[in-house]
This record gives structure tokens, C-alpha cells and sequence, in this order.
């Protein structure tokens, strides 16, 4: 069952039914037990009367048509002699004679109640039929709770009024986020909201919050992407334009050489901006599981081998302590690479990188630092901002290498820290939980 208020009203409207039930079989008891006592007391009294009322002897007597008579009690007289001399209606099964006092006699004509006492004269026993002590009971019984059908039908409705009352703050809610369009994504008002339903608005408006900032993380990104797509393919048109007004092999050579340098730069901005899209702190969770940061370290190291190669570069890796962190192991690589792989560019030619990995309590530690130039002290806090490059570089690039390393680090529950390396250059220190 879906419907809050149904389900409610339902459980309501059985506690409402059960209760009246109760209240049923408890008066019901009462009434049997109030009629078993008088009744009880009305058969002694009726007995110690014609006991006590100086007839010696009573003809047999029978009143015309007994069988339909509704007198609910029979009385019977022996003489002390035992012979049977006065009945108050024939039944064709009657109790016999029996001790005196109260008793309880089982015959074919159903459950008999009998009172019998005893002077020098006679022995008078008066007795009842059980049904009509319950048909009495039941009787009382209905008249007394006959205006509890009414009574549950009123709290009835009052728990309808109570529970569409007590839901009215949620369905104001609902039509509060229904008319708004796509784009609003404003706090819902908490005025006036039950306080055990302000936990819920508190975490709708956080989720409102967080969808506003990823919208404007979106936007940011998308206009950024425009804005450093559009000078590559300016650049791109013009070359292409030059080509084809070329009028000698070496032109043209050189002409498409430059278009194929263009061409790496914008694959190569694609694919670092496809990078940060999917490593955004706010686009989809990623699956955890235990990754050796070694393994990770050594993937990224080959995969940026050659421009270190290329340039001279000497490698020294420092401390290697076997390490592992809950992750994505894809992330953690390209997270390594690009620290490698700015760190290779941005140092002269000769220059030296190293790496330390270890272990410090309860995180994991990697280091990266290199002889270059280093990142002046005012600019660190700014070159994770997207497509932020340091004035004066030299070295083409997109911007975007440290911004993604900063994403996946906290995508990681993990932190980026830059300061001044012993070698001289930049050093950058990431810090992940350990698995362990």
C-alpha cells in the first residue's frame, strides 16, 4: 500500500473497530454476570415467598396455552411426602427434583439454573432456563453500546480530518516543487513544517543545493570548454586556409605539420576535459575497491617514460613502501600521470623527477617533486582553478592537469598540498585514507 494517508486511516479505523469490539465483549460480561446475580437473587426470593406463605397445599395448576406462556421461570412444589403437587407450566423436560440450594442441570431442553429449599411442609424449587439469562444479557448488552456505533463512526471521520490535516504540510511541499520550472532549484520554506518532517525538507533542500551547484559546476564547465575549444579551432581554420593557398611541397609541408600540431593540442585538450567531466566531485559515485597505489605508480611512470626520455630526464624513486587505498584504479592513474607528466614538461631538459610512496599511520602518502622552476608561492592556491596557467609559461598546455588531479584526489577523500621541493622545483604531495 502506497498512500501514507490510507494506510493511516486504516490502521485508525481498526483500532477504532478493535476498541469497540473490546468494549463489546467486556460489557457483554459485566451484563452476564449483573443478570446471573439477579436473576439468582430473584429465584431465592420467589422461593422463600411461597415457602413462607402458609399454604399447606397447592392444587396442580396450568395455565392455558404454557407452551407459548413467556414466563421465564418455572416453579415447582413437592409436598413432604415427595409427591409433585404444583407446577407453573408443563415442559415436556423439566429438571427433577433437585439438592437444595443453587445448582447447574444439563438436559435435553438445554442448561437449567434450579434453586430448591425446604421447610417441614414442602421442598419449593424454582428454576431457569440459561438461554434466557443470555438472550437478557445480550439484550442489555446492545441497548447499552448502541450508541457506540455512531460514536466510532464520528472518531472515524475525526481521524480523517486529523490525518489529511497532519499530511497537509507534505502536499504543500509537493505543490510547491511541482509548479516550479526545471531551473528553480530554491530551498523549500520550512515555516510551519511539523518537526518530524523537517528532516526531510532539511535533506531536500541539501539535495536541492548540491543539484544547484553541480547545474552551475555544469554550466562553468561548458562554458570554459567553449571558451578554450574556440582558439585551437581558429587556429585550426587558418591553417587549414594557409594549405590550401600553398604553392610549393615545402609549404605545404610545413603547413601540415603545423595543422597536425593543432590537432594533438585539441585531442589532447578533449581528452583531459572528458577527464575532469568524469572526475567531478558531484557526477557519478564511484566503486570502491582495495588498489595498490604501487601498481598505479608504476603504470604511470610508463605511461609518461617516453617524454622523459625524449628530454633527458632522470627518474629517481625514492621510498616504495607497499601501500593499498580504497578506490578506482583508471582515476589513480591518470591522477599519477598528469602529476608526472606536468612535472616532465614544465623542467628543463636534464632535470630530475622522484617519487616517494609510504605509509604514515592511518594514509597513504605519495610525493612528486622535480628541479624545475617550482610554481611561485602567490600562484599555488590558482592552478587548480580550470584552464589557469602561470604567467610566463612557456609550455603549451590546457590548464586542466592539476584541476583533475585536485577532483580525483577528493573524489578519494584524499587532499593535494604544493610547496618548495628539496630538488629545487615544485613538490606535491597527495594524502589518501589507507585501506587499512
Amino acid at each position: 500500500m502506497k498512500s501514507l494517508r490510507i494506510r493511516l486511516i486504516l490502521l485508525l479505523g481498526i483500532l477504532i473497530i478493535g476498541s469497540a469490539a473490546l468494549l463489546f465483549l467486556t460489557t457483554f460480561q459485566a451484563a452476564l454476570q449483573n443478570a446471573n446475580r439477579m436473576f439468582d437473587y430473584h429465584m431465592e426470593q420467589m422461593a422463600l415467598v411461597i415457602q413462607n406463605s402458609g399454604l399447606e397445599e397447592i392444587p396442580w395448576y396450568s395455565s392455558p396455552n404454557v407452551e407459548n406462556n413467556h414466563f421465564d421461570f418455572v416453579i415447582q412444589i413437592w409436598n413432604k411426602e415427595g409427591a409433585h403437587v404444583y407446577q407453573t407450566r408443563v415442559y415436556r423436560l423439566v429438571p427433577e427434583q433437585a439438592k437444595l440450594g443453587f445448582s447447574n442441570e444439563s438436559l435435553d431442553s438445554g442448561q437449567w439454573r434450579i434453586y430448591a429449599t425446604q421447610n417441614d411442609k414442602q421442598i419449593v424449587q424454582v428454576a431457569q432456563n440459561v438461554s434466557a439469562r443470555r438472550d437478557q444479557a445480550i439484550s442489555f448488552a446492545v441497548r447499552t453500546l448502541w450508541p457506540v456505533i455512531p460514536v466510532s463512526f464520528l472518531l472515524f471521520i475525526a481521524a480523517w480530518s486529523v490525518v489529511s490535516a497532519s499530511l497537509y504540510p507534505l502536499n504543500r511541499i509537493s505543490k510547491d516543487i511541482a509548479m516550479r520550472s526545471g531551473e528553480s532549484l530554491d530551498p523549500v520554506d520550512v515555516n510551519g513544517i511539523p518537526k518530524e518532517v523537517q528532516p526531510l525538507v532539511q535533506e531536500l533542500n541539501l539535495l536541492l543545493n548540491r543539484m544547484d551547484q553541480a547545474l552551475q559546476s555544469q554550466q562553468r564547465f561548458v562554458a570554459d570548454a567553449a571558451h578554450e575549444l574556440r582558439s585551437p579551432i581558429t587556429a585550426l581554420k587558418l591553417q587549414v586556409q594557409t594549405l590550401a593557398r600553398a604553392n610549393d611541397e615545402v609549404s605545404r609541408s610545413q603547413g601540415i605539420g603545423r595543422l597536425l600540431g593543432g590537432i594533438d593540442r585539441i585531442s589532447r585538450l578533449v581528452e583531459q576535459l572528458l577527464a575532469l567531466a568524469r572526475h567531478e566531485p558531484l557526477s557519478q559515485q564511484i566503486d570502491l575497491e582495495e588498489v595498490s597505489l604501487n601498481s598505479c605508480l608504476e603504470q604511470a611512470i610508463s605511461d609518461v617514460l617516453p617524454l622523459m626520455a625524449s628530454k633527458d630526464i632522470e627518474l629517481r624513486q625514492g621510498k616504495n613502501e607497499q601501500t593499498c587505498i580504497l578506490g578506482e584504479a583508471g582515476s589513480l592513474r591518470i591522477l599519477i600521470r598528469n602529476l608526472l607528466d606536468n612535472a616532465a614538461r614544465y623542467i628543463p631538459e636534464g632535470g630530475i623527477i622522484q617519487t616517494d610512496l609510504v605509509q604514515d599511520k592511518d594514509f597513504v602518502v605519495l610525493k612528486i617533486q622535480d628541479s624545475g622552476s617550482g610554481i611561485p608561492r602567490s600562484e599555488r592556491g590558482r592552478v587548480f582553478d580550470r584552464f589557469f596557467r602561470v604567467p610566463g609559461t612557456e609550455q603549451t598546455g590546457t590548464g586542466l592537469g592539476l584541476a583533475i588531479v585536485k577532483a580525483i584526489a577528493e573524489r578519494h577523500k584524499g587532499t593535494v598540498e604544493l610547496d618548495q621541493a628539496d630538488l629545487g622545483g615544485l613538490l606535491v604531495t597527495v594524502k589518501f585514507p589507507s585501506a587499512k
